[in-house]
């Protein structure tokens, strides 16, 4: 499930022509593996109590050889910033597809790509030995604490 930070539900991704158009060059098993991909990464995120997912940190440099390599050489024609473009929304689409609710900024300063994170929980006490989780509401300023700036 994904939202803007102004919790506005994300239903479908952005440029979804462009995206359908560049994804019917890949074969099912192709794209399949880069959902699996994606989804063991992101799990990884949440394993690692991190929460954050960067569209542009995931694919690295040099996609030859990986799962992402069929994005520039067959769905996007070899053109980078296509290729770039449909690798975010992929990323995009794994997230709205996933169950636990993920939230997105675009911050140029910080990362090309899109930001995206999980709301923060904390712990507080209500009484004397009793410990009661509160979900904190998705913030700009709690992403920008985290990244350390």
């Amino acid at each position: 499930m994904l939202s803007s930070i102004e919790s506005n539900s994300v239903k479908t991704v952005w440029h979804k022509k462009f995206f359908d158009a560049s994804k019917q060059w890949l074969s099912d098993a192709e794209y399949q593996a880069m959902i699996d991909e994606l989804n063991r990464i992101i799990q990884n995120s949440i394993d690692d109590n991190s929460d954050i997912v960067v569209s542009s940190f995931i694919p690295g440099s040099d996609w030859s050889g990986t799962v992402w390599d069929p994005i520039y050489t067959k769905a996007c024609g070899s053109d980078f910033d296509h290729a770039a473009q449909f690798f975010g929304l992929l990323v995009c689409q794994v997230l709205i597809d996933r169950e636990e609710e993920w939230y997105f900024i675009k911050q140029e300063t910080t990362a090309r790509g899109m930001i995206y994170f999980r709301p923060q929980e904390k712990t507080e006490k209500k009484q004397e030995n009793e410990e009661v989780e509160v979900k904190v509401t998705p913030s700009f300023a709690n992403l920008k604490n985290k990244f350390g700036e």
